[in-house]
């Protein structure tokens, strides 16, 4: 598989009325925008490459391997993929953890097949909900919640019908309270998961960690 070079831009993240995990557990609103700074951000890996903040917002460059080899993982039914990855796939992360609360972030993904991008919440104790999006279908949102006490792959996620999420900037959002998570894309609900749904002998294997 070759990768082309493509972009993936993220006009800015909202995080309204969450409770972000501090000495007080007040309920705070936070917003960034991007194109005006990047305050409480950092890229995970240190890079100084791959990665600028634009007139549009924040700019991640997928830059393809200098030296592709095409593979097939047979462990996944022959799909496709390439053993020598990417030098330049940014990942930033937000300073403070939040739990609970409605988090919305704008953006438009990369269209390269193999590219994947993604929207996370995700807790020190492996608690997860994200969307992601696939650039070989770029005209669908997957969606999906773990819980870090016992991940499964497979089975708590969704996938949605939606507009081409690569021609333009789309709002992605995570309505997240202690029963129950809702999904929503441009504003329209395409996902919800309640609490009492993931309850086996006793156990709500359910998200609930501050992420």
């Amino acid at each position: 598989m070759h990768l082309q070079y493509h972009s993936i831009i993220l006009v800015f993240s909202i995080l309204l009325q969450a409770v972000f995990v501090d000495a007080a557990r007040k309920c705070t609103d936070v917003m960034t925008d991007f194109t005006k700074g990047h305050e409480g951000w950092t890229e995970l890996s240190g890079s100084k490459e791959g990665w600028s903040f634009t007139s549009q917002g924040l700019k991640m460059d997928l830059i393809p391997p200098e030296d592709p080899q095409p593979s097939k993982d047979k462990s996944e039914g022959g799909l496709p993929y390439n053993k020598n990855t990417s030098p330049s796939s940014p990942s930033f992360q937000y300073k403070d953890l939040v739990q609970y609360g409605r988090i919305t972030f704008e953006l438009k993904t990369a269209k390269a097949a193999g590219a994947i991008t993604a929207a996370i919440l995700m807790a020190p104790g492996k608690d997860e909900i994200d969307f992601e999006m696939l650039g070989g279908e770029p005209d669908k949102v997957q969606t999906n919640y773990f819980y870090g006490k016992n991940i499964v792959y497979g089975v708590n996620g969704g996938n949605h019908d939606v507009e081409d999420t690569t021609t333009g900037f789309h709002k992605y959002t995570i309505d997240w309270n202690a029963e129950r998570i809702i999904y929503l894309f441009d504003g329209k609900v395409i996902r919800t998961v309640e609490r009492k749904s993931t309850c086996k002998r006793a156990v709500c294997e359910y998200p609930t960690e501050a992420s």
